[in-house]
C-alpha cells in the first residue's frame, strides 16, 4: 500500500506520520543480483505544505538482504536515512502522481532508499572470498597473508 497523503488536508495544517511500506513497493523496479529488500520500509516524517510542493522531513529505515560480492555467502545489512529531507513538487515536471486530493509520495521515498543501498555488500571488511572455503582454511577474520614481493615487482625488472 502506498503512501499517500490528502494534500488540500496538508495545506491547513502540517501532518506527522509514521508506518510502515511493504518491502515489495519499496523494491518496485529494483534490479540487483546482490542485494534484495528484505524488511519493510519503516518511516517516521513530519509533512508540510509549501508553496512549490511537500516538504517532508524525517528518518527512513529498513533492512536489506545482501550477498557478499566476495565470497557469496547471504547477510542481512541495516540501512536508514536519519536525516531524510526532500521536496515533493506538486506541479511540473516530476510532480508527484495525484489522485483526486491525493498525491503518491512513495516514489520519493524509494528513490532516496536506493541511493543508499549497498553498491558492493561485504559480509565483513576483511572477508576473504572464496578463500575461506578453500582446503587452506583461511580464517574469515584474517586476509591472507603477504609474501612481501609486490604483484608488479617483475614490471620494476624491465629496462625499457
Amino acid at each position: 500500500m502506498p503512501l499517500k497523503v490528502n494534500v488540500l488536508s496538508l495545506a491547513r495544517k502540517s501532518e506527522h506520520v509514521t508506518g510502515e511500506l511493504p518491502a515489495a513497493e519499496i523494491a518496485e523496479g529494483y534490479r540487483d543480483e546482490l542485494v534484495s529488500m528484505g524488511s519493510p520500509l519503516a518511516y517516521d516524517l513530519d509533512l508540510e505544505h509549501q508553496a512549490d510542493g511537500i516538504l517532508m522531513t524525517g528518518r527512513l529505515a529498513m533492512t536489506v538482504n545482501c550477498r557478499c560480492r566476495r565470497c557469496l555467502e547471504s547477510f542481512e545489512q541495516a540501512v536508514e536515512i536519519p536525516a531524510f529531507a526532500a521536496v515533493v513538487p506538486l506541479e511540473g515536471e516530476g510532480a508527484a502522481t495525484c489522485d483526486g486530493d491525493f498525491a503518491d509520495l512513495t516514489p520519493f521515498l524509494r528513490e532516496d532508499m536506493y541511493l543508499v543501498l549497498p553498491t558492493n555488500p561485504l559480509c565483513s571488511p576483511n572477508c576473504c572470498g572464496l578463500l575461506k572455503k578453500s582446503a587452506e582454511g583461511v580464517p574469515d577474520s584474517e586476509p591472507p597473508e603477504d609474501s612481501g614481493e609486490s604483484p608488479w615487482g617483475a614490471l620494476d625488472q624491465l629496462k625499457l
